[in-house]
């Protein structure tokens, strides 16, 4: 009993730390392999004229999920679901340009004040679906020009001190820091064949 307790104390810090790591693995699946209730929501509520329509089965360590990802008016859109099928949420990648000035002016200052160096990787806008019904989400992101997200979702790459490392960072409407995973990619992501 005495080495039980000692191994789980032990393992206390690993998972601690764990939960502000983003390890994710995502598969190619086909739509009739994602939950019942997230086909008939793409069925009803995708634009018609999309382009590259894809379906994920996606982890990333406590967390599963599903994705639908398709081009949508020349940007990339990914419609996400929990693992019964009910949308989470929906993001639509963007460029700096796109960002309100005093959003980017917050995020750079922010990231210039935490790290010595920072390149932003990937900006996405991020639409819930916790405040409103799941089709007044896909309107809203159908029309990003137009309306305030959320959430701002980027991947950044940080230099500090001569280490590299990459984030997933989740900023407000504002451009205000929330939080951070770093990501941790799987080594056979870097195999060659």
């Amino acid at each position: 009993m005495k080495h039980l307790l000692l191994i789980i104390i032990l393992m206390l810090p690993i998972f601690a730390t764990s939960q502000d790591k983003k390890i994710e693995k995502e598969e190619d699946i086909e739509r009739e392999e994602m939950p019942e209730k997230a086909q008939q929501y793409l069925l009803k509520n995708l634009p018609e004229d999309i382009n590259k329509l894809r379906h994920y089965h996606e982890t990333d360590g406590d967390k599963e999920s599903y994705e639908a990802k398709f081009k949508f008016n020349r940007h990339r859109f990914s419609v996400e679901f929990n693992e019964k099928g009910k949308l989470e949420d929906i993001e639509v990648q963007v460029k700096k340009k796109d960002l309100k000035p005093e959003v980017l002016k917050n995020i750079e200052n922010y990231l210039g004040q935490q790290h010595d160096r920072f390149k932003l990787e990937k900006i996405q806008t991020q639409y819930l679906s916790k405040k409103e019904d799941a089709e007044k989400t896909m309107n809203r992101a159908k029309k990003f020009e137009s309306n305030s997200p959320d959430h701002y979702e980027l991947i950044v790459a940080t230099k500090n001190k001569g280490k590299l490392k990459k984030y997933e960072m989740l900023f407000d409407a504002d451009g205000n820091f929330e939080s951070e995973r770093e990501i941790i990619r799987n080594s056979y992501d870097y195999l060659i064949f």
